[in-house]
């Protein structure tokens, strides 16, 4: 992913007010179309095509939220969700012998964290939390908000890492890269036969066999 500057940023939003299109706003900063609607989609348009595409979108993830609203998650239901997700973004036996699911999402760290404490008994002492920071952000601050967000006491955070952001980097509201751990490799093994057993099944017809 290619990062931008806040002046680059608020550069593009300022032309967009000015009601330049996303297709001239690309091609005068010479960024793709796609950065450049994330980077004003909460901006209202003059631009019918645009309101109109950004009410199918809208409509489109609507469709299929009522089978998140239906989706009653069991413990086992949970164990698997949990696992699936490590799978996806944790570090892996043997190269490492506890857990650690590092994200920048708020929401898919928050997500996972859930799932594994419903799935699994966990003892909370075991649990660590480590951010990677900008030195733009307030580190107090942002230790806070991902303390209350995932259940995790402070005193149970690591010290930062603090980087530097070059002038390409931009992510709007980036709250820092958050890594959860737990110091337990039964449990880190329980999860890798869980998602390595998945991983075998065999699917037919679009099902899992």
């Amino acid at each position: 992913m290619k990062f931008y500057n806040q002046k680059v940023v608020c550069r593009v939003r300022a032309e967009r007010q000015k009601g330049l299109s996303i297709k001239i706003l690309g091609k005068k900063f010479k960024i793709s179309h796609s950065t450049i609607s994330r980077w004003v989609r909460d901006m209202p348009s003059k631009f019918k095509a645009f309101n109109s595409a950004r009410k199918h979108e809208k409509n489109l993830k609507l469709n299929y939220s009522n089978l998140i609203d239906k989706f009653l998650i069991d413990k086992d239901t949970a164990k698997i969700l949990a696992s699936l997700l490590y799978w996806c973004e944790g570090s892996k036996y043997p190269s490492s012998n506890f857990l650690a699911f590092s994200n920048s999402d708020h929401l898919l760290v928050k997500t996972f964290i859930g799932l594994l404490r419903k799935g699994f008994k966990l003892d909370e002492s075991k649990l660590r939390a480590h951010l990677q920071l900008h030195t733009t952000h307030d580190i107090r601050a942002m230790t806070k908000f991902w303390g209350a967000l995932l259940g995790i006491k402070e005193n149970q955070f690591h010290k930062p890492t603090i980087t530097v952001p070059t002038n390409r980097m931009k992510r709007r509201d980036y709250k820092g890269t958050c890594t959860i751990k737990y110091f337990d490799v039964k449990l880190l093994l329980n999860i890798t036969g869980i998602f390595e057993s998945f991983g075998k099944k065999k699917w037919r017809g679009g099902r899992v066999a």
